[in-house]
């Protein structure tokens, strides 16, 4: 994992009483992504690429990832990925899936110069976090730019996050079934954008809010590791 700098976390806590509140009950948390990219079948990675497309592009497959430190958590009981459209290309709608991941987190972050079937696999296989029928980017750079696709994410998803409390967790992306030949990717020029994991659940710690009464908005920031991002065509 390379290159640390700082990412705040807001959640929005409802507390009642006063004094310390030690563990919230009810928070809302967004966190960035500590790391994501891809790696494919045929293309070696960069060391400043953070692009997260996913599909096929160039007669190469390519399956993406996505890391977040769950260190804020305790527990969870939903959680929703968010990541923005960018480009897409070939069939209008595509089956994407989003995949429990087995590869550790500091072995994902080195796809640099690097080709390993074994875990693009583990990227696009094994426990189905959910399935989601996902269309083609409009052709208009502003929508692509701007809109972010929200996928809820399913009961096996939730559990695997409880079960790495305060650890790093991976989410692996591929697209599924014959998704047609040539040029069928999303998520193209995807730069200059993280991913948010957005759940609802238990914080580890909350810093002293003063006097609590009715609901209570904390921003708590911590250190993030993150590679800078480049893009060169649609990888």
């Amino acid at each position: 994992m390379k290159n640390c700098y700082k990412v705040a976390i807001t959640a929005a806590i409802v507390g009642f009483g006063l004094g310390t509140l030690n563990v919230a009950q009810a928070a809302t948390v967004s966190l960035s992504s500590s790391n994501q990219g891809w790696w494919s079948t045929g293309l070696k990675n960069s060391y400043d690429n953070d692009n997260y497309i996913t599909g096929n592009y160039s007669d190469k497959g390519f399956h993406s990832f996505f890391t977040f430190d769950l260190s804020p958590l305790t527990r969870v009981s939903t959680a929703t990925l968010q990541v923005q459209r960018f480009n897409g290309s070939g069939n209008p709608t595509k089956t994407l899936g989003f995949f429990d991941v087995s590869t550790s987190a500091d072995v994902l972050s080195q796809n640099v110069n690097i080709l390993d079937i074994n875990i693009y696999n583990d990227l696009g296989s094994g426990k189905n976090y959910g399935t989601f029928n996902v269309t083609t980017s409009p052709n208009n750079y502003e929508i692509q730019q701007k809109e972010i696709l929200s996928f809820v994410l399913n009961s096996d998803a939730i559990a695997d996050i409880n079960a790495r409390s305060g650890k790093f967790f991976s989410i692996g992306a591929a697209l599924l079934g014959n998704f047609g030949i040539g040029d069928q990717y999303l998520f193209g020029a995807s730069v200059n954008s993280s991913a948010r994991l957005v759940v609802d659940g238990d914080l580890a710690t909350v810093p002293e809010p003063g006097t609590l009464g009715g609901a209570v908005l904390a921003t708590i920031t911590g250190l993030w590791l993150k590679r800078k991002r480049k893009a060169f065509q649609a990888v």
